[in-house]
């Protein structure tokens, strides 16, 4: 099981989060992790954002990404948009 913890903040707090699971084990873990992002979008009413380089190396290294207006073509409502990897126990 794929999970990702999606977290809206503002001010260095938490305005909205959720866990978006990916059950299907036949896809690869970016198609994966795109899934779950398109489902806390979707939840959060966001549009999708550009996933860039720097976040791909940031989650590839800490099973986290910080995204910010810069990943945002229209304007946004929060300061980051954080997604996190849960890990399996």
């Amino acid at each position: 099981m794929y999970r990702v913890w999606g977290i809206l903040k503002r001010n260095n707090k938490i305005i909205a989060d959720m866990v978006a699971v990916c059950e299907n084990s036949d896809l690869a873990d970016e198609d994966k992790l795109q899934e779950c992002i398109l489902k806390i979008c979707n939840k959060f009413d966001l549009q999708k954002p550009m996933w860039l380089h720097k976040n791909e190396r940031e989650f590839a290294k800490y099973n986290r990404a910080v995204l910010n207006q810069d990943n945002f073509i229209e304007s946004i409502s929060f300061d980051t948009f954080e997604l996190e990897l849960l890990e399996d126990k």
